[in-house]
């Protein structure tokens, strides 16, 4: 299978449902024709959009009338041809036309056709939209969804909002945790050896830094638990829960695949934890994933409803990584995006409100809640604490230096996506009070 038809093949599973990094993951390529097809199409993911503007307004009367192979054809046309540089755009449009005649053979005429037109107007158009200030060109040039375009506005203010949209068009990179700071030297050379361009961080000292994406079960280290993916603020969140308890019991409600659950453990050996999530197949990951760590004699997973379970033992901190847009996560994850719209934020707040509610009920007099999101809206975020510090007992406490915010919040902090190896977070730390009934 050969790049183009790979990333038309990801991209109609995405249209679907699917997850690009996983469907990539799955295909059976080669090193050039995988790193194509993931040009191709995070490329086309990042601004889909935009890249339905600018072929679909050459598809009439109406781009519904057109089969789906053509619509598709063309949107992963135009971001190849108008963004990738150092591309073979005759390859690519032959590619196309190709792969549109298997199922539609008069469709494949109008694919040829409108690239064509594409290659000729297309870059004059991006031209034009550069200039546009509006909100709406804006948002269509940096791939945000204009609902999203306006809550940045109204959250941060119009110049810091439009910095959020530009970002959404920096690079990504990998950041590796090392499972323990003084093995960061010997990892870097065995990453070195193996040809992988990376550097230590200058913000986390168990943080490496790879100047690319990678499959982790290629690098070195990754089987034996030495290094696991993850952004440096995600770490920097379990840093604030592992400091948050010196020693004892803590509950990660929201444990997902544990990859924040064994950054909490790597973190503080003197913790043990519990963690819970409603999906199966998440806890069983997880449970691989502490068995790769050898962390599984200091933490149990469990399968349920974080709003109904009880913990084992009583927590003295609780994390809440909640679920959320994935805001701060689109650079990574851009087809998530555009499966979102702004009442899904009512229904992620209000589940978000119930989880800190019951968090705060849970943790032991005296003890701590950090409460996270990987979101940069304010409704998902300071919003929900506010509401909830309200009905509870809890105290708002300071912040480690560890955590290196970009937008202090009324309560909280905000990091934004401002480097290749971070994502957008949220973080809050409440403390309840001693003597306090639950």
């Amino acid at each position: 299978m050969r790049g183009i038809e790979a990333a038309l093949k990801v991209l109609s599973a995405v249209e679907k449902g699917g997850f690009a990094s996983q469907k990539l993951r799955d295909l059976p390529l080669d090193a050039p024709d995988r790193t194509l097809a993931a040009s191709l199409v995070y490329a086309c993911l990042r601004r889909a959009e935009l890249w339905r503007f600018l072929a679909f307004e050459y598809l009439r009367p109406k781009p519904e009338g057109f089969s789906p192979s053509v619509r598709l054809a063309l949107q992963l046309g135009a971001a190849g041809a108008l963004e990738l540089k150092n591309f073979a755009v005759p390859a690519l449009v032959n590619g196309l036309v190709d792969w549109t005649k298997r199922s539609d053979r008069g469709g494949a005429k109008v694919v040829n056709a409108v690239m064509r037109r594409l290659l000729d107007q297309g870059p004059a158009r991006l031209e034009q939209l550069g200039n546009d200030r509006s909100l709406e060109a804006r948002s269509l040039l940096f791939g945000v969804p204009l609902w999203a375009a306006r809550l940045f506005t109204r959250d941060y203010g119009s110049e810091t909002g439009d910095a959020l949209l530009k970002t959404q068009q920096s690079p990504v990179a990998l950041a590796l945790r090392v499972s323990r700071s003084d093995l960061r030297e010997r990892v870097l050379a065995s990453l070195g050896a193996s040809g992988w361009n990376a550097s230590p961080s200058d913000l986390l000292s168990e943080s490496i830094r790879l100047e690319t994406t990678a499959l982790p079960p290629c690098l070195p280290g990754y089987d034996a638990g030495l290094v696991t993916p993850q952004s440096e603020t995600s770490m920097s969140v379990a840093h604030e829960a592992a400091a948050s308890c010196p020693e004892g019991r803590i509950l990660d409600m929201c444990a997902g695949r544990a990859v924040k659950s064994g950054a909490v453990l790597q973190a503080n050996v003197r913790l043990t934890l519990e963690g819970w999530d409603l999906s199966k197949p998440r806890v069983l990951a997880g449970m691989k994933e502490l068995t790769r760590l050898n962390l599984t004699g200091r933490a149990k997973l469990r399968t349920g409803d974080a709003l109904e379970l009880v913990p084992e033992e009583a927590p003295d901190a609780i994390l809440v990584d909640a679920p959320c847009s994935g805001s701060g996560t689109w650079r990574r994850h851009p087809e998530a995006k555009w499966r979102l719209s702004e009442s899904d934020l009512a229904s992620n707040s209000a589940l978000q409100r119930r989880l800190l509610d019951r968090a705060c009920r849970l943790v032991k007099p005296g003890g701590t809640v950090i409460y996270s999101t990987c979101s940069l809206f304010a409704a998902e975020n300071e919003a929900v604490v506010s509401q909830v510090i309200e009905e509870t007992p809890m105290t708002v406490e300071p912040l480690s230096p560890s955590f290196k915010f970009d937008s202090l919040r009324s309560p909280g902090a905000v990091a934004f996506p401002s480097t290749p190896w971070n994502d957008g977070f949220y973080l809050v730390k409440l403390r309840r009070p001693l003597g306090k009934e639950r």
